[in-house]
């Protein structure tokens, strides 16, 4: 018998999620418009409702096993805690500001589990966090870069965006947590550029961004930093808006329809995803360090972008070990981000074994 999973939020990402679901399970996509989504009504049911009202989300989440929340950043912790008030377990990929494991006593005392920030980064990167602790003696160092970006580069910004702008300038200006030499520090979004190297894609830049997140409180690693990636010369353009005040919270709103525009993917137009992890310490009694790669296309014969793959694909393989896990009581209850899942080399296994299948590998650099 088919599990049943609501999906909320029919975006790139959650359109990828409600797809990949489907050929195993029976999924219900909701979002405030389904217009755009007619492609999906042979795979899934579509339901047009607006998820932020109490009293429609209580309706729509009770007949069903697992809810998966792609939802914008700006409502996805609340509506986080309004699906853990009502008992539902859920995997979720919004990239909120605020704590997600503020809510996990809430979640242990409903019989929760909620698998959160389960896409590309965070996520597969957290993953890989958890993974390195597990695998090492110790851990003395760990960071990621990473970042989407289209395949044409056009002037001026040689940019686009996979999800709403308003979740990347969200990104671009919120100040970036990180952890040197064993204390918690912030520096200031998009600094410290550096470039890196990605072959047959070329050097790009890679910069500050508040990335880590749980990672934070959940590994003891003295050394962590998480970077966005782009092509070379966008962080100085981003920054000339920041400095003439575009992205201040009164401009925001209307920089974002400006940047829409801009950064619009065309349909069918391709894009790609990289992200470069390493991590050193101590491996069987001996000095060692990893470095990692993923390279990533857009998925011509199904339609899929990178993004919506590498974020998507991994938050459906959360979905099916969470729904695994329930019939065998292996996962705990509460707020688990991926780090935690990293940590158990079976669950890791299940997670990157699910992602191969679609040719979603990180390679020894």
């Amino acid at each position: 018998m088919k599990n049943k999973v609501l999906v909320l939020g029919g975006g790139r990402i959650g359109a990828a999620i409600a797809k990949n679901l489907s050929a195993d399970h029976q999924v219900t996509l909701v979002d405030l418009s389904i217009k755009h989504l007619s492609n999906l009504n042979k795979h899934c049911q579509l339901v047009q409702a607006n998820v932020c009202d109490d009293a429609t989300l209580t309706e729509l989440v009770e007949p069903f096993d697992m809810v998966v929340g792609a939802l914008p950043s700006l409502l996805g912790f609340d509506r986080l805690r309004a699906l853990i008030q009502l008992g539902k377990s859920v995997v979720d990929i919004s990239f909120f500001a605020e704590d997600a494991l503020a809510l996990n006593e809430m979640a242990q005392t409903k019989d929760v589990t909620a698998l959160v920030d389960f896409g590309l980064a965070p996520g597969i990167s957290n993953l890989y966090a958890g993974h390195f602790v597990d695998q090492f003696d110790q851990v003395d160092t760990f960071t990621c870069k990473v970042g989407g970006v289209p395949v044409e580069r056009i002037k001026p910004f040689e940019y686009k965006a996979p999800f709403a702008p308003l979740d990347v300038i969200e990104e671009y200006t919120r100040p970036a947590r990180m952890r040197r030499h064993g204390e918690d520090i912030i520096l200031p979004a998009m600094s410290e550029i550096e470039s890196l190297y990605f072959k047959g894609i070329g050097h790009m830049e890679a910069f500050n961004t508040d990335g880590l997140r749980s990672l934070l409180q959940t590994v003891n690693i003295p050394n962590m930093a998480e970077k966005t990636v782009r092509y070379n010369g966008h962080a100085n353009l981003i920054q000339q808006l920041i400095d003439g005040g575009f992205f201040k919270a009164e401009h925001r709103e209307n920089t974002a329809k400006v940047l829409l525009e801009q950064w619009q993917f065309a349909d069918q137009e391709p894009d790609l995803t990289v992200m470069e992890i390493t991590a050193s310490g101590i491996k069987n009694g001996q000095v060692h360090s990893e470095s990692l790669q993923l390279i990533d296309h857009y998925d011509h014969k199904n339609q899929v972008s990178s993004m919506a793959r590498t974020t998507g694909y991994t938050c459906a393989a959360g979905v099916r070990l969470a729904l695994n896990s329930n019939l065998n009581h292996d996962l705990p209850t509460g707020v688990i981000p991926p780090e935690i899942i990293g940590q158990n080399q079976s669950w890791f296994q299940q997670i990157m074994d699910e992602l191969a299948t679609h040719d979603i590998k990180l390679k020894t650099s």
